[in-house]
């Protein structure tokens, strides 16, 4: 898979691109935060996979699209609470919540999931994305369609600084990963 962005005035525009087990490369691309257009063409067997989709990217590198460096994207943190070091149900529902923030930040554009942990009191699914307004906003939005935002906080986790929670808005109390 290869992801490029470009930044075009206030947009962060994203395109990515892959070949799937049936030899069929889809590009996905658009504004980040939005789901985007995809399109889909088979890939010659003949063809290295690698080569189809550098091919697809040549015109949009000559544009300015770029690999993001790792210091572009910005820690993002969901997390809940649970009683003690968790239950069964809180492990599914970390597997659940992982899956849709994965789907959902890979639709959008906005980055990728990294991992989770369940600690004493806590589990966090950590992600890291491109633009963290626009992530916490859309993110909030898909737990709450799939009845996963009860509990949730959504949290900006700097390298370096304090962790700054953009969910619920209204929250003020501490926030440890």
């Amino acid at each position: 898979m290869l992801k490029l962005y470009k930044k075009e005035g206030d947009a962060l525009r994203y395109w990515e691109a892959w070949v799937d087990d049936e030899g069929t490369l889809t590009v996905h691309q658009g504004i980040v935060g939005e789901v985007g257009e995809t399109r889909k063409s088979p890939v010659p067997p003949e063809e290295d996979p690698d080569m189809a989709i550098a091919q697809e990217a040549e015109p949009l590198v000559d544009e300015g699209y770029d690999e993001p460096e790792l210091d572009d994207m910005v820690p993002l943190v969901v997390q809940y609470p649970v009683t003690g070091k968790g239950s069964a149900h809180d492990f599914e529902q970390r597997h659940a919540v992982e899956e849709l923030l994965t789907e959902h930040l890979g639709w959008t554009g906005n980055g990728e999931v990294e991992g989770a942990e369940t600690q004493p009191g806590r589990m966090n699914i950590f992600c890291r994305v491109m633009e963290v307004e626009v992530a916490a906003r859309t993110l909030v939005e898909a737990l709450e369609m799939e009845e996963l935002l009860e509990d949730a906080l959504v949290a900006v986790v700097p390298e370096e600084g304090a962790p700054r929670v953009l969910w619920p808005r209204d929250y003020s109390g501490a926030f440890r990963v």
